[in-house]
């Protein structure tokens, strides 16, 4: 978990928290109000998260290209009828 900080403590002590993020790895998370507003961390996890983030997507992006392309009406067509056999075997 990071380092709460204030927006004006970040404000006045700016050069110092940066230089902890750098140097130390340190991760701010910055409150305004009491309230989680942005989150400074170092370039390191920056580059993990988003490395992670396209990995992620680009299963995603596999498993589309071998998805059949199929209209969006045919997608709602699908889905009201599944709906109404759930019903029906309600009933």
């Amino acid at each position: 978990m990071g380092k709460e900080v204030s927006a004006i403590e970040l404000q006045q002590k700016f050069v110092e928290l940066l230089n902890g993020v750098y140097h130390n790895g340190d991760q701010l998370i910055i409150k305004n109000a009491n309230k989680p507003l942005a989150a400074i961390i170092p370039i390191e996890i920056y580059d993990r998260l988003i490395k992670q983030r396209e990995e992620a997507f680009s299963v995603l992006d596999r498993i589309w290209e071998k998805a059949p392309k199929v209209s969006e009406e045919e997608v709602q067509t699908d889905i009201e009828q599944a709906i109404a056999e759930v019903r029906a075997k309600k009933l």
